[in-house]
């Protein structure tokens, strides 16, 4: 029998348990490996430290006398972001790959519950490097104009998060393949760069300008930027939209990754 020969939707008095105790796991496995954790860490603060120490003289010069570094650090989260939620990803595949999650749903009778703990353990994650990211900006100038607005800020990063890390433990799934998970992230972090990343995007070149415009990701850092700073959130509408349709994919893929490996292992 396949590893994922089971319904999606195994009973509330099993589920919990077991979801609490895969996530306890999974968490220790994010904290215990330096790949896993600090590799997203260290890059956020490299990206900040770099960008803001060659550019925040340029950038203060289109920005109205805003701080360079408060425009930045949407952008710098959102690609830590990315990083550190496809784990969910990384952390499936291990458990398929050694067959792991096959004797744990042989066990359970069930493999969400373990799935539903990798994608919190990522999170956990990301909440992690977000956190430490924020610290780093302070500790380099950065002040934000609200910290209600910077907390609501993470929240929006923490939904994209939570998007990237399904699609990751779907990928994962449908493929086993860790080259093929990863461009989960690849992915994410390749469009975050066709945004507003060092101005607004009605300074930027004509080409990029309209790449920028139609990509959600720009609309995603934008909101960012008017939560931090207490701007008119022009931006929400598209930013939450595309949000919500990356959740509702990603769970929607995971249901389709997992009946596929029920029909084809």
């Amino acid at each position: 029998m396949s590893l994922l020969d089971v319904s999606l939707v195994p009973t509330r008095r099993t589920a919990l348990p077991i979801a609490v105790a895969a996530t306890r796991r999974s968490t220790r496995v994010v904290l215990r490996s330096p790949a896993l954790l600090v590799a997203p860490i260290a890059q956020s603060l490299f990206f900040l430290l770099i960008y803001s120490g060659q550019l925040s003289t340029v950038g203060s010069g289109y920005l109205a006398g805003g701080s360079f570094i408060s425009f930045l650090l949407p952008l710098i989260l959102l690609t830590g972001v990315a990083t550190a939620a496809g784990t969910a990803g990384t952390l499936v595949l291990r458990d398929v790959s050694s067959g792991y999650l096959d004797r744990l749903r042989l066990a359970h009778g069930t493999a969400t519950p373990f799935l539903m703990g990798a994608v919190i353990a990522a999170l956990v994650a990301v909440i992690i490097g977000m956190f430490t990211t924020i610290v780093g900006a302070v500790l380099i100038g950065y002040r934000p104009q609200s910290w209600a607005g910077a907390a609501a800020m993470i929240v929006l990063m923490l939904v994209l998060g939570l998007g990237i890390a399904l699609l990751s433990v779907a990928v994962a799934i449908r493929s086993g393949s860790a080259t093929s998970t990863n461009l989960v992230t690849l992915a994410v972090f390749g469009l975050s760069f066709f945004t507003g990343v060092f101005a607004p995007v009605d300074e930027l070149a004509g080409w990029m300008r309209v790449i920028a415009t139609v990509n959600p990701l720009t609309h995603v850092v934008d909101t960012a930027r008017q939560l931090e700073s207490g701007a008119t959130l022009s931006a929400a509408p598209i930013a939450l939209a595309a949000l919500s349709a990356l959740v509702v994919a990603g769970v929607a893929a995971c249901v389709l990754a997992v009946n596929h490996a029920r029909r084809n292992r």
